[in-house]
């Protein structure tokens, strides 16, 4: 059998049994409804662990299932050292997929993926965007949607970015492609709704991280018209952390040498350090 592009590393896991990734059926995890998380390997730890599993419950449950499955995360938590232990704990990605929702005993998939990080070059320099028109069902749900990110991917190639800005049907900014969206001015962060995008773990910190550095964070809908008076602005996900935009479209910012940004990037490196300091203890 074929191993497919995404999986990576010797051992999957399936309801609870490992399996050599030769064994991999592709076909399996399209199945829908489904839901999934990434999360990154850092130390030989699975970083913000809790928060990835409560998110992933709280998907199965805003999809309105009739059986109200819930995730055992104590169970599902084991399970992931499990695999972590059989692949020697890689400093990469792992993705779970929760499918076959609308059955009495849904499918659990745990297996590395094919993981790509921000160079030391792109976060010196930044990196480049583009806007993109389109908008995510449930943005609070992290579900699979194949055909949105096919054509997303494709974007992307042809303009050689690193990421896509979604824009919505109101002609403002919404959240990345796969991250959130942190924009600077006069000392104060902007960022779209919680309501209108993911809710992001990475998000969530760097939240965390501006209220104890006494930097306001501001919800708001945001214009495409906010950008041409902005300072800079940052990408943030499991992947690329906290990564600075150096343009979007034909705009350039300079982000990457934003004294408030340059804060963020290390207040956050050193919040992971503290994380993987307590997990391990």
């Amino acid at each position: 059998m074929t191993q497919h592009k995404e999986i990576d590393q010797k051992y999957y896991i399936y309801n609870g049994v490992i399996r050599s990734t030769e064994e991999f059926e592709h076909d399996a995890i399209l199945k829908s409804p489904s839901v999934y998380e990434v999360i990154r390997v850092i130390d030989a730890v699975p970083l913000f662990l809790e928060e990835h599993l409560n998110r992933l419950n709280n998907s199965i449950a805003l999809l309105g299932n009739s059986n109200s499955y819930e995730i055992d995360t104590d169970k599902l938590k084991l399970q992931i050292n499990q695999l972590l232990d059989a692949n020697g704990r890689p400093e990469q990605n792992f993705k779970i997929i929760v499918n076959n929702l609308e059955t009495e005993a849904p499918d659990i998939y745990l297996f590395f993926i094919s993981s790509h990080y921000p160079s030391i070059k792109q976060y010196q320099k930044g990196v480049s965007t583009i806007l993109y028109s389109a908008m995510r069902k449930n943005p609070n749900i992290k579900a699979v949607s194949t055909s949105q990110r096919e054509m997303i991917n494709a974007a992307l190639k042809d303009s050689n970015v690193y990421e896509a800005i979604l824009v919505n049907e109101n002609k403002e900014i919404t959240e990345g492609s796969r991250s959130n969206i942190f924009i600077v001015k006069s000392g104060v962060i902007y960022t779209a709704p919680a309501k209108d995008v993911l809710i992001g773990i990475t998000r969530e910190r760097v939240m965390g991280l501006c209220r104890k550095l006494n930097v306001p964070v501001v919800e708001q809908p945001i214009s495409i018209e906010f950008l041409l008076n902005c300072e800079g602005l940052i990408i943030t996900g499991t992947s690329p952390k906290i990564l600075p935009i150096s343009s979007i479209d034909n705009q350039q910012f300079n982000s990457p040498n934003h004294p408030l940004i340059l804060q963020l990037m290390k207040s956050y490196d050193e919040l992971i350090q503290e994380y993987i300091t307590l997990y391990t203890t």
